[in-house]
C-alpha cells in the first residue's frame, strides 16, 4: 500500500492542473468562415446510458448535394482538466483550425470535441458507469460513424488532445493503435512510471491535495491500475509491430508550470531509444496548455502533422495497397515540426 502522501499527491493533480483556467472568462464564440459548429449529445453505454455531449465542426459545404458521396477525414479532440467540449471553441483553437482550412494548409474534415467530464483523465474509472476511455474508443467512434459521412480507413482518423486530454490521447492511441492513424498531443499530463517518484518529480504536489482522481486510480492508490494507465509504461512495452504505423506527434513548453516538459522529454527519449518514429517539440519559452497562447500556436504544427499523415494515407490508398504500413526506425520530428517557437 502506498503512503498517504503519495495518494494525496496523485489526487492533488486535479486541483493544480487547471488553476490557470478557473480564473479566466471564456471569450466570445469564434466567427468561422470555413466550418459550422454545433453541440450534440447521444446515449453512452459506457456511462451507464447517460447522455454524452460533444461539439462538432463540419465543413461549410458538408450538406451540399455535390458532396453527398464525400467521406470526410475525422479528428477527435480531448480537452484538459476542468474543461469541456466547448473549450476548443472558446480558447482560440477554432480560429486556428478554420484559418488553416481556409488557407489550404489542411483539408476540410470533421473535427469533434469530446466531453470527458472535468477530471476523468479519459480513463475507465473504478466507480460505476464512468468508463471514459470506452466512451472514446467504443461509444463515440460508433456514434460518429453512424451519424456522419466519415472515411473508414485508419489513416484518415486522428486523436488529439491537451494537458489531461494530451495524456488521454497518447494513452488511448498506444492502447488502441488500430483505431487511429495519427495521435497529436500538447502539454500532456504525463505522470512518472513509478508513483513513488511523484513527490520528487512534481514537488508542487506537496502544497495541495484533492480527491477528484480517487474514482480513477482508487484510494489508496491502486498501483496496478496506475501502471496500466501510465503513458510511459505503455510506451515502454510497445514495439513497431504493435504500433502498426501509428504516427505520433507531441510537444510541451520548456516553461510548463507543472513540469510536464520533463516527463514529455522522458517519453521522447524512451521512444527514441526504442527506435519508434515520432515528432517531438520542446518549445523554448512555452508555457502550459492554452495559457499565453501556447496551444494556439502549437496547433499549427500538430494540425499540419495530422494533415500530412492523412495525405500520405491517401497516396498509399491510391496505389492499391502496394505500399505497406510505415513502421519507422527511430526517425525524429520532421524539419517543420522541430522548429521552436517562443511563447509567454
Amino acid at each position: 500500500m502506498k503512503s498517504n502522501a503519495i495518494v494525496v499527491a496523485v489526487l492533488g493533480l486535479t486541483v493544480l492542473l487547471p488553476a490557470q483556467e478557473r480564473s479566466r472568462r471564456s471569450p466570445a464564440r469564434a466567427e468561422l468562415k470555413n466550418l459550422d459548429y454545433e453541440t450534440r449529445n447521444f446515449e453512452a453505454p459506457s456511462l451507464g446510458g447517460r447522455r454524452a455531449s460533444y461539439g462538432v465542426f463540419l465543413p461549410k459545404d458538408y450538406g451540399d448535394e455535390k458532396q453527398k458521396e464525400t467521406r470526410w477525414p475525422l479528428a477527435i479532440w480531448l480537452h484538459g482538466m476542468f474543461e469541456d467540449h466547448d473549450r476548443f471553441l472558446q480558447r482560440g483553437g477554432a480560429e486556428v483550425l478554420d484559418g488553416m482550412i481556409g488557407e489550404g494548409k489542411i483539408p476540410p474534415l470533421v473535427f469533434v470535441c469530446a466531453d470527458g467530464d472535468r477530471s476523468s483523465f479519459w480513463t475507465n474509472a473504478k466507480t460505476k458507469d464512468s468508463n471514459y476511455e470506452d466512451l472514446v474508443t467504443k461509444d463515440l467512434v460508433a456514434h460518429l460513424d453512424a451519424t456522419f459521412r466519415l472515411a473508414t480507413d485508419r489513416e484518415k482518423r486522428a486523436l488529439m488532445g491537451v494537458s489531461m486530454g494530451g495524456y488521454g490521447a497518447l494513452k488511448i492511441a498506444f492502447k488502441n493503435p488500430q483505431l487511429f492513424g495519427t495521435v497529436a498531443a500538447h502539454s500532456s499530463a504525463i505522470l512518472p512510471d513509478d508513483p513513488e517518484r511523484l513527490m520528487k518529480e512534481f514537488p508542487w504536489l506537496k502544497e495541495r491535495g484533492g480527491r477528484l482522481l480517487a474514482s480513477v486510480f482508487g484510494e489508496p492508490l491502486d498501483e496496478a491500475k496506475y501502471h496500466a494507465e501510465n503513458v510511459l509504461g505503455l510506451a515502454n512495452a510497445l514495439d513497431a509491430d504493435q504500433l502498426a504505423g501509428l504516427k505520433i506527434y507531441f510537444d510541451c513548453g520548456d516553461q510548463d508550470r507543472y513540469g510536464f516538459h520533463h516527463t514529455n522529454q522522458q517519453l521522447h527519449e524512451l521512444l527514441e531509444g526504442k527506435k519508434l518514429k515520432h515528432a517531438w517539440r520542446l518549445v523554448e519559452g512555452g508555457g502550459h496548455s492554452w495559457g499565453a497562447g501556447f496551444t494556439q500556436e502549437a496547433l499549427e504544427h500538430s494540425l499540419g502533422f495530422v494533415a500530412a499523415q492523412m495525405a500520405v494515407g491517401r497516396a498509399k490508398a491510391g496505389l492499391g495497397g502496394l505500399l505497406g504500413g510505415d513502421q519507422g526506425k527511430g526517425e525524429d520530428a520532421a524539419p517543420e515540426a522541430k522548429k521552436h517557437a517562443p511563447q509567454d
